[in-house]
């Protein structure tokens, strides 16, 4: 099944919160905090991809996401590198029903020549009668837009978007490094 692709950093940005350590021997969130379903949700769904498990992290999808991520042949779970690591944050319900929870993760991860970036991804988890299942996300992809937003259950959406960052993309390396992308976030050479 073709993946979703990304150009590469943006696949390495999503990715990298979808990567390594995240919540080993911690809890994941404090007593009473109604996220924490939600907050599991995300990390079962980005161990899956940290996996390569595309039919776990399907799971964890919404019915409609699953469907027609399918029906389209995108994949949801892109490679991963073994540099790659995400930790979860802070969630927000953010529907008056309390169906519908943001969830915060970064993603770091070392390049080839040794820099490190870190970005934050936002991933909207919704209650289903399955359950609480991710249906999509966001991330500022360029520092002076509004954040991408990314609908799982609307794969044609996605892909248009895909387009879009791919011409924009190519738009500023043609402009010139005055308009490149700035990184959310310091780089600096990883320590060997």
């Amino acid at each position: 099944m073709p993946a979703f692709s990304l150009p590469g950093w943006v696949v390495r940005t999503l990715v990298v919160a979808t990567l390594a350590a995240g919540f080993q021997g911690c809890s994941l969130a404090a007593p009473g905090d109604v996220t924490a379903p939600a907050k599991q949700t995300v990390v079962s769904f980005l161990e899956a991809i940290k996996r390569g498990d595309d039919a776990t992290a399907r799971t964890m999808l919404s019915v409609a996401a699953r469907t027609k991520t399918e029906e389209m042949g995108i994949s949801i779970a892109p490679p991963v590198a073994d540099t790659a690591t995400y930790a979860v944050k802070e969630g927000e319900v953010v529907s008056d029903a309390g169906d519908i929870i943001h969830v915060g993760t970064t993603w770091t991860d070392v390049d080839g020549e040794g820099f490190q970036s870190t970005e934050n991804v936002v991933w909207v988890v919704r209650l289903d009668p399955e359950g609480w299942r991710v249906v999509g996300m966001a991330m500022r992809v360029f520092e002076d837009m509004p954040p991408l937003l990314l609908d799982f259950e609307d794969p044609e959406d996605m892909l248009a978007k895909q387009e879009m960052v791919a011409k924009e993309l190519q738009r500023r390396a043609t402009a010139g490094p005055q308009t490149a992308r700035q990184p959310a976030g310091p780089q600096q050479p990883a320590r060997r």
